[in-house]
């Protein structure tokens, strides 16, 4: 990662089990986007972890910003109860550019 685009300032020093530390999120980019959406989700999932079985781990960790990252791309395949939703206008189809 670049200096100053994501992850720790220099001056918060690294804990052993991680911690709830703020990260300083800078920039647009799709990666950038991809890991505020996977803080997002990791938010959302952690209330009913234990009723879903859900184990935040380096499998999930990994797995879930991949899935984040496609999204944010447009690449990531619509599951097919999904299909008969309405999508969401993209930026492409509502003429907005990037």
């Amino acid at each position: 990662m670049a200096p100053g685009r994501t992850g720790q300032t220099t001056d918060q020093p690294r804990t052993e089990g991680g911690g709830n530390r703020p990260v300083n999120l800078q920039g647009d980019s799709p990666e950038v986007v991809a890991f505020a959406l996977l803080r997002y989700l990791a938010q959302l999932e952690q209330p009913r972890a234990r009723q879903t079985g859900v184990v935040f781990d380096r499998e999930w960790l990994l797995n879930a910003y991949a899935d984040c990252l496609a999204a944010v791309k447009g690449e990531r395949p619509v599951a097919a109860e999904d299909a008969t939703k309405t999508p969401a206008k993209s930026a492409k189809s509502s003429g907005r550019t990037r």
